[in-house]
């Protein structure tokens, strides 16, 4: 007999619709296929820009990012332009798995952003990028549970210049299995009626080995984990679901480099900054350094100086410190002179706002001048064959709702089919405005949804957003949907299946940037 889960979730990140259909096709994905067969399929809408940080904040909180605060990996450390790492600290609004908790035994395990752990009925247990030692809840549950998995990590193992793909794939195939394994014990322990399992290996295997046939072997691994879930969780509702799609990768398109070259970003005149500049345009920098740069980070990984590349966007993480003195980066910036900067992923850009920044320069009467000549830069820039390197521009204003959004980029720029990848967080990454990319495959602004089991209709979820899965989950289980979720309940079910309740009222949780910035900002005429 199973255990009877009312609803299962199951996350396969950065899972591309076409691809699980095509894979499905071939036979390779067995149980995925069966469920989608009688199930509801299709495409589910990402954040702009797709981030897994955002995405999966969204999800967790069935609202956007203005609303949750989390616009990327990179978040704000007040009185400093340096951004600290996203966590669950980050997320300005409660998860729907607490408003679960309320009434129901809940489990999670794996999913971004769920460090430190939050308490709930039932378990809590860290993601991807939790730092060693990092416990979930209840206390202990992480020494329990690796006492049983010892072959359980948080981060899936990472590539590196010079990583034999096989043993790699097959070191991503055994962190599935690990994952599904360990799922499988805490729900035994737990006994939760809502499960949630989120497999971060799937991602990382088409980062760098997109187009390989070696990335089948994870999906299929993860097909295989579905199938043990299912046959020992009974879920009356299962729902698979990707945070974003993947595609093939050209280049990368760096921001800071740019923006200095065209003026809206200033370097200081000291003289440490100085000599960092002109070693930095001679190609002292990560990308100018190649192999150099990889294998300097595989020693500082060997000494347990950095437990991920996350700790490269930590302010006090001695690789941070040691790459802020050797090379170029945004201690060596005339902030005071500067107009915009960048944190980007994927592509975005921030204005040195007075009152937003520490040492702002752009007042709301400057804002949209310098918008427009940023604008116009951007769609003047081409890629060696000659065709435009951004495709698409939008204004955050347009794209963010809620208390956060003024605090979330103020352009947002999509090259054509997200090819080229605009890169800002790290600082100075390359001498060169335009690169070759360190990863072949990289986000999508689709990724795939899957709902199957009692109730359901087959149908297809499109025109579905990350943030209408939680109100979902909510009204099929007959729980009202709190009012600062964005997100609708899709409608994907027989007549009379979703008790559809909303509250009144919207509960803006706590402030994670400062108590007064949104207040400063609004006296600023920014909102």
């Amino acid at each position: 007999m199973g255990q009877n889960v009312d609803v299962l979730i199951v996350g396969w990140d950065g899972a591309p619709p076409e691809r699980l259909e095509e894979y499905a096709a071939a036979g390779l994905l067995p149980t995925f296929a069966s469920l989608k067969d009688r199930g509801a399929w299709g495409r589910v809408k990402s954040t702009i820009p797709p981030v897994t940080a955002p995405a999966w904040a969204s999800f967790h909180t069935g609202a956007n990012p203005g609303k949750h605060g989390v616009f990327g990996w990179a978040v704000r450390q007040p009185g400093t332009y340096l951004p600290a790492l996203a966590d669950s600290r980050s997320l300005a609004l409660p998860t729907f798995w607490e408003r679960l908790s309320s009434r129901l035994r809940v489990g999670l395990l794996g999913f971004p952003l769920t460090h430190p752990a939050r308490e709930i009925n039932g378990f809590w247990f860290p993601g991807l990028l939790a730092p060693p030692g990092a416990d979930g809840y209840p206390p202990g549950i992480v020494p329990a549970a690796l006492a049983r998995v010892p072959t359980w990590t948080s981060t899936p193992p990472e590539w590196s210049k010079g990583t034999d793909p096989t043993a790699w794939t097959q070191e991503l195939v055994r962190s599935v299995r690990a994952q599904t394994e360990l799922a499988l014990f805490l729900s035994h322990r737990f006994h939760p009626q809502v499960l949630g399992i989120h497999y971060q290996a799937l991602d990382t295997v088409q980062h760098y080995l997109w187009g390989e046939e070696l990335v089948a072997e994870v999906f299929k691994a993860a097909d295989q984990g579905l199938a043990k879930l299912l046959e020992a969780l009974e879920p009356r509702l299962v729902i698979l679901m990707s945070d974003h799609g993947m595609g093939p990768v050209e280049g990368e398109f760096h921001l800071n480099t740019w923006l200095w070259q065209e003026g809206f970003l200033t370097l200081r005149r000291r003289p440490g900054s100085l000599i960092r500049a002109g070693l930095f345009k001679l190609g002292w920098n990560p990308r100018g350094l190649g192999q150099w740069a990889w294998l300097g980070y595989r020693i500082a990984r060997r000494l347990r100086l950095v437990h991920s590349w996350s700790d490269v966007l930590q302010a006090e993480t001695p690789l941070a410190r040691l790459i802020r003195w050797g090379f170029l980066s945004f201690a060596d910036v005339d902030w005071k002179r500067t107009w915009a900067y960048s944190h980007s992923e994927i592509g975005s850009l921030l204005l040195n706002r007075v009152g937003r920044e520490p040492q702002g320069r752009v007042t709301a009467a400057d804002a949209p001048r310098v918008l427009r000549d940023l604008r116009q830069g951007l769609e003047e820039l081409t890629t060696p064959a000659g065709e435009p390197v951004v495709d698409t521009l939008l204004p955050g204003a347009e794209v963010y709702r809620g208390p956060y959004a003024p605090l979330g980029p103020d352009l947002l720029l999509l090259p054509r089919d997200l090819r080229w990848m605009g890169k800002g967080l790290g600082g100075f990454l390359s001498h060169r405005v335009l690169t070759s990319a360190v990863v072949r495959g990289g986000h999508r602004l689709e990724g795939a949804l899957l709902l199957a089991g009692e109730g359901v209709v087959r149908t297809s979820p499109d025109q579905a957003a990350l943030w209408d899965i939680a109100p979902t989950i909510l009204a099929y289980l007959g729980i009202p949907i709190p009012g600062w979720m964005d997100g609708r309940p899709l409608e994907l079910f027989e007549r009379g299946v979703l008790l559809i309740e909303r509250e009144e009222g919207e509960e803006t949780g706590r402030e994670p940037y400062g108590e007064d910035t949104v207040e400063r900002l609004r006296g600023l005429g920014y909102l």
